[in-house]
């Protein structure tokens, strides 16, 4: 049905393409205007198809085509780290003797990918995009070495080397997705995130299956893959990239401006918001730390848990309140207007980046949940190893090609539009999140995998939209809007596997002392009436983990549809681009209609310049 609309949808448009007069690009226009040869009236004579016109779209392609054989690479290296260890986690655990703290592996990882977001997409700007992409990767290559040849009594090295990846990782995602949206406007830049959208879609999803394979043979090569993909991530990028990425971008509160003077480098140093983000990297760091042992490492009541929890959420109230005073107007904004505030408040506050923030944290959510928890069920339930349960996850990619595949559609050919993608893939999500519950209860395995893929395709339905839905509100705020999404998905990962862990634990009959807890070779040595008691819980905790999950996904799709919309336009023969804003709830808008519509919901075109 929906193919056959869009075949006559596409034969409409091409009908009243060839009725209607070709419209003169700007260059004909600019040219007739030079040569005053445009009278009154007067149309104005086309001559065939505009050769400056031709020469920018050829030097558009060859400028995509390359960022996408230079950056590939490492964004797909920082789109697997994510989730290959998901099938090695036991047996890493075991090899250090460190069972008990098999969460440290996840939650080192987590923790700095989520605190350097802004950090990185700050360096971007102060710096320049090559030099802060190749010390991301130049750490990732560190700490992949030091996870690859840490000796089994250093359990401590491994984890840094793991903290050392999320540094890295946070800052090739957030870059890349930077570059990508430098220099073009945004119906350019859906263009180029497409085949990026649809690359680490796979790559999350076939992380835990390469992973699997890696650990049957050695779990060490899960990061020694890295470290000759980042190597010569390092030399593409030097050779046949570095002179096409911009370099450090004015700084309005130094006095720069776009005609290329800038200060020296010690003064550029002074206006990173230091205080910002030490706070946020500690209210944050903290909180996360106190998530990921509640209920898996210590009891929720343990000081252990709620000393980091109170004190990460004072410095994050107060991270908020800095943030708010650095703002236009605000009591820092005078004494420190040197400085450039880590997030501009208006970003804050507006309406479409918080509800787009809550979008992003639920994608987190329900990606984790399935890379994570369904391979625990196969682990645990099913008794597979770690090559055969990560093989099962390979229902999610499909779905999640598809959904990426969907949202190209939607954003490049039709409606292009990013409310449709954004609103269709949370209602997706939900329904998959929710009926994967069912499935892992009754061990229904053929609805289990189905269940997989339709959550796969709502999460890749959202993967394009929401940066071009952020940028589309906030285009001078390009490196801002980026860290901030980047920041709610991972984020929302952890509390995912936080909440689903604390939920497990207590309704599985499995405490986290247990023997067998998280080495689950060990349940093959229990008596057969045991050993069905501890598979039952597992299988009822495992549930009961999908169910908690839910109510976010109920609140995800209420949030899709408070959601206003950005329209990738481009008026045909032109040359001229822009995109439309709707601000308040689309969905209303289209409910109402135009006449209905109230002042906070109209459409306002944005004008951007032809590159």
């Amino acid at each position: 049905m929906l193919i056959s609309y869009l075949i006559r949808a596409f034969k409409s448009k091409d009908n009243k393409q060839n009725t209607k007069p070709k419209t003169p690009c700007v260059h004909d226009r600019n040219n007739v205007q030079l040569a005053s040869y445009q009278q009154p009236g007067d149309e104005i004579p086309l001559n065939g198809p505009c050769l400056q016109c031709k020469a920018e779209e050829r030097a558009a392609t060859k400028y995509r085509w390359k960022l996408v054989l230079c950056l590939i690479l490492p964004y797909a290296l920082q789109a697997l780290d994510v989730t290959i260890v998901a099938s090695a986690l036991p047996w890493i655990a075991a090899d250090f003797g460190e069972i008990a703290q098999l969460n440290w592996i996840i939650s080192a990882f987590n923790l700095t990918s989520a605190a350097f977001i802004p950090f990185w997409a700050q360096m971007g700007d102060i710096f320049g995009r090559h030099w802060s992409l190749q010390i991301c990767s130049l750490i990732m290559l560190i700490g992949s070495a030091l996870c690859t040849g840490a000796p089994t009594n250093a359990f401590g090295a491994f984890l840094l080397g793991r903290a050392l990846q999320g540094v890295a990782c946070a800052g090739l995602n957030t870059l890349v997705r930077i570059i990508l949206a430098d220099k073009v406007t945004l119906k350019e830049n859906a263009k180029n995130w497409s085949l990026f959208a649809l690359t680490g879609g796979m790559c999350y999803g076939i992380g835990p299956v390469i992973g699997g394979y890696l650990t049957a043979a050695n779990w060490r090569w899960c990061f020694g893959i890295n470290l000759p993909t980042a190597f010569v991530g390092i030399l593409v990028i030097f050779f046949f990239l570095r002179k096409d990425l911009l370099g450090p971008q004015p700084i309005p509160e130094l006095d720069e401006d776009h005609s290329g003077r800038r200060e020296k480098f010690a003064k550029r140093i002074t206006s990173i918001d230091v205080v910002g983000q030490l706070l946020f990297l500690f209210g944050f760091g903290l909180m996360i730390l106190a998530f990921t042992w509640a209920g898996a490492t210590y009891d929720w009541n343990d000081p252990a848990v709620l000393v980091p929890l109170i004190v990460g959420s004072l410095l994050a109230c107060t991270w908020l309140y800095y943030e708010y005073s650095m703002g236009s107007g605000g009591v820092l904004s005078r004494k420190l207007s040197f400085q450039r505030p880590m997030l501009p408040w208006k970003v804050i506050r507006n309406r479409n980046v918080s509800l787009l923030c809550y979008i992003n944290f639920a994608t987190g959510m329900a990606m984790y949940s399935v890379l994570y928890f369904v391979d625990i069920y196969f682990t645990i339930v099913k008794g597979f190893t770690s090559d055969q349960a990560g093989v099962q996850l390979l229902y999610y990619t499909p779905g999640l090609g598809a959904g990426v595949y969907l949202s190209m559609l939607f954003c490049n050919t039709w409606p292009r539009q990013t409310f449709l993608p954004l609103f269709l893939g949370s209602v997706i999500e939900a329904v998959g999140v929710g009926m994967l519950a069912w499935a892992l209860y009754f061990e229904h395995t053929p609805t289990i995998y189905g269940m997989m893929a339709l959550t796969g395709a709502g999460t890749g339905l959202r993967f394009m939209p929401g940066s071009l839905h952020s940028i589309g509100f906030f285009p001078g705020h390009i490196s801002t809007v980026i860290s901030v999404m980047a920041v709610a998905t991972t984020f929302g990962g952890t509390i995912a596997l936080t909440i689903m862990s604390t939920v497990f634990n207590n309704t599985s009959g499995i405490s986290h002392d247990s023997p067998f807890k998280n080495d689950y070779s060990a349940i093959n040595n229990l008596s057969d009436e045991l050993k069905a008691q501890v598979i039952d819980g597992a299988r009822n905790g495992i549930t009961w983990a999908f169910v908690a999950l839910t109510p976010f996904m109920v609140m995800c799709v209420v949030a899709a549809a408070c959601l206003g919309n950005v329209s990738i336009v481009k008026e045909s023969g032109t040359g001229e681009s822009g995109h439309k804003l709707t601000h308040g709830s689309y969905l209303l808008f289209l409910l109402r209609g135009n006449k209905d519509a109230t002042p906070g919901m109209e459409e306002k075109a944005i004008q951007e310049p032809t590159k």
